[in-house]
């Protein structure tokens, strides 16, 4: 990863320092040309107050104008042209010898082109105009001062300034380097310790903590590995504490089946005493066999693997239907049912069967725990309250009461309060624990509308 990394960070730097040197070439070579262009027309205008006459040129004598370019010395030939495209006066008398007519098509163009503007700019060379009067400052201009000069030294001076800019560019880059080998090394310990934490997440060592100091996501991603360390580490616990619990609870009734059976096979049990054995054992299969049937109804809750059928119906008919099933428990415990449900009910979306059976869970619970009266209040907003006048709960379990396996006094089997909070939570709603102000357990459900 590291050297990934490293490469791909010395292929960026590599990629922006050569758009930048050829960027920054570009931008020199045209500002060389605009400065030139500035320059000669300054040049152009002090020598056109000159009078230029016929066969008063330089005579070889003149090498040009002297001008300033990027503070170095440059110069400039010139070419005087009269309208009939005569040279009346140069500079470089070889090339362009006074008094025959002028064939360099690049000074026509400029001087009489209808399209020229007055500079031109081409591959060998940079020239201006100026018009001038032959005879006379105060004549009116009847020739044209063309200024040139050689592209030969804005070229030197691009590649003076690009051997600097490649000295400060490879200057940047071994410090760039530096810098990004050091950066890498800082990304990827990170990533390594990490890595290191999954790997040992993996083999469920989930026992210490992830220090990371770096101020960023990096430090985010470490307190994010920490806290599925933490929740791992307690579903690990909470499992393993779930097949302890289950295996008590399934091998006290395996072991009274067990013992009267071979009791009853081995005639040690008197024959007046075989059928009340034989009933104990079918008592005990059938705790077992419900036992297992909530276990594996818990499990497919917890993995959402049990089915649902959503609907719209009314919550109002399901609680009612739910606190008829409970009241032949209520009669045998000798506690009361009070109901408070609205008129009009509630209409919401959700499996009936699913909500049957959490608010039985919720109400046999209730009445189980309570001394004399068992409350239930169905509000307009699917709120449903269940309140008994019991012992309550300690302040320890309001929360752990969901959990599987956990009983109070009058528990059950410890199921049924972790199959209603998965319910309740598979329908998109809260199931909260508390105690009413007079004393007595109270359980708020909250489904959505």
């Amino acid at each position: 990863m590291f050297k990934r990394i490293f490469l791909g960070y010395l292929a960026v730097l590599l990629i922006s320092f050569v758009v930048l040197a050829l960027a920054f070439s570009f931008t020199v070579r045209q500002y060389l040309i605009n400065d030139t262009v500035q320059s000669l027309h300054r040049v152009a205008e002090t020598l056109s107050r000159s009078a230029f006459q016929p066969g008063m040129h330089g005579s070889g004598q003149i090498r040009g104008a002297f001008f300033k370019l990027a503070n170095r010395i440059a110069y400039a030939d010139y070419v005087v042209i009269r309208q009939d495209g005569i040279i009346i006066d140069s500079s470089n008398v070889k090339a362009y010898p006074p008094g025959i007519k002028n064939i360099n098509e690049t000074f026509i163009e400029l001087a009489f082109g209808e399209k020229s503007g007055e500079s031109k700019v081409q591959r060998e060379l940079v020239a201006v105009k100026y018009p001038v009067s032959l005879g006379g400052s105060g004549k009116q201009a009847d020739a044209v001062l063309i200024l040139y000069t050689k592209l030969d030294l804005l070229t030197q001076l691009n590649l003076s300034i690009l051997g600097i800019l490649a000295l400060a560019l490879g200057a940047g880059t071994f410090v760039s380097l530096i810098a990004g080998l050091l950066a890498t090394r800082v990304v990827v310990k990170p990533l390594h310790q990490l890595k290191n934490r999954a790997a040992e997440l993996a083999k469920r060592r989930f026992s210490g903590r992830l220090v990371i100091n770096t101020g960023d996501e990096l430090e985010e991603l470490a307190d994010a590995f920490n806290e599925m360390s933490g929740q791992l580490a307690e579903y690990d616990r909470s499992q393993k504490e779930f097949f302890r619990n289950a295996s008590h609870e399934l091998k006290t009734p395996l072991m009274s089946v067990q013992g009267y059976a071979e009791a009853i096979k081995d005639d040690i049990i008197p024959d007046e005493e075989k059928d009340q054995s034989l009933q104990l054992i079918i008592r005990e299969s059938r705790r077992m066999k419900a036992l297992v049937e909530e276990f594996i109804y818990l499990s497919k809750m917890e993995t959402m693997q049990e089915n649902y059928s959503f609907e719209q119906f009314n919550l109002a008919d399901t609680v009612s239907e739910a606190v008829h099933s409970v009241r032949s428990l209520a009669l045998e415990k000798g506690v009361s049912l009070e109901t408070k449900i609205v008129k009009n009910g509630v209409v919401i979306k959700g499996d009936p069967e699913k909500i049957h059976r959490l608010l039985l869970n919720i109400l046999s619970n209730a009445v189980r725990c309570a001394y004399s009266t068992v409350k239930l209040e169905l509000h307009n907003n699917a709120k449903i309250e269940v309140s008994d006048d019991g012992v309550g709960f300690k302040k320890e379990e309001t929360e752990k009461v969901f959990e599987p396996f956990y009983r109070g006094e009058n528990g059950g089997t410890g199921l049924g309060l972790a199959i209603s909070r998965a319910i309740v939570e598979n329908h998109g709603g809260t199931l909260a624990a508390g105690n009413n102000p007079t004393g007595g357990a109270r359980i708020m459900i909250t489904l959505p509308i």
